[in-house]
């Protein structure tokens, strides 16, 4: 059997189009995912009571569930809440009318929070609490100290986890063809049912979501390397047994 490269000539810059689909589903669930995570991790950290019991649940069975079943259950179970909704306020709404990214969407930032929150969490585990009491000794608030002090540090150290973390769900999103979305597997495959060239299909697939991925690791390798250096010349550098004393004067340091 031999590769029909014609076709493949042929279908790939239709492939190609849709890779603005794959981006939009992945730059609208990082950014909410992830806020939504960071904020699951401060709340179980700060160990709010009932709070930070829910969210280890949320937490552990989002990483229990296949994402498959996730996307499923948002197509299916998100439009009957929109409908329940709208009617107790007295409202209607069409329900068909709302793309199925949405509900892609929804799924994949449920997926993101749930792996976000425990990058953070061990992220911010890892700062010096030293730091933390030196820059509340020096005049800080908490909310200032995590803001200029904890959660940049924290941010840097968690860049390599979230560059797996983005990576894959630009792999991910693959699996949104599961509820009509029309992304790069979901094109490739169609275009491949009239002459069943999967084979092809997979091949255009493949390379696209190779450079995708280079791509992003290349420029999250970047942001890792200028997030270490200013890092380094804002806060400086102290070892954990140095003392409060030295992580003092780099927060006071870093304050000025």
């Amino acid at each position: 059997m031999s590769i029909d490269w014609s076709f493949i000539a042929q279908a790939f810059p239709q492939v190609l189009a849709s890779v603005p689909v794959t981006l939009l589903l992945v730059f609208i669930s990082i950014p909410i995912g992830w806020a939504l995570g960071l904020l699951i991790a401060l709340a179980k950290n700060a160990r709010v009571p009932v709070l930070s019991q829910l969210c280890t649940v949320f937490v552990s069975f989002m990483r229990s569930v296949p994402m498959i079943v996730i996307l499923f259950a948002s197509y299916y179970t998100l439009p009957l809440v929109i409908y329940s909704y709208a009617s107790s306020i007295g409202r209607t709404v069409d329900v068909s009318g709302v793309p199925s990214e949405v509900y892609a969407i929804a799924a994949f930032v449920l997926e993101q929070a749930a792996y976000s929150s425990e990058v953070f969490r061990s992220s911010i585990l890892a700062v010096d609490k030293g730091q933390l009491e030196a820059a509340e000794s020096v005049g800080m608030t908490t909310t200032t100290a995590y803001l200029r002090i904890v959660l940049p540090q924290a941010f840097t150290s968690a860049l390599p986890n979230l560059n797996g973390l983005f990576v894959g769900l630009v792999q991910g999103t693959s699996l949104a063809y599961f509820v009509g979305v029309y992304e790069v597997m979901a094109t490739s495959t169609l275009l491949a049912n009239s002459s069943y060239a999967y084979i092809e299909a997979y091949i255009m697939a493949t390379i696209i979501y190779e450079v995708l991925s280079y791509i992003f690791n290349r420029i999250f390798r970047s942001i890792e390397r200028r997030a270490s250096r200013h890092l380094d010349r804002s806060v400086g550098t102290s070892k954990p047994d140095a003392g409060s004393g030295a992580a003092a004067a780099a927060v006071a340091g870093a304050g000025e």
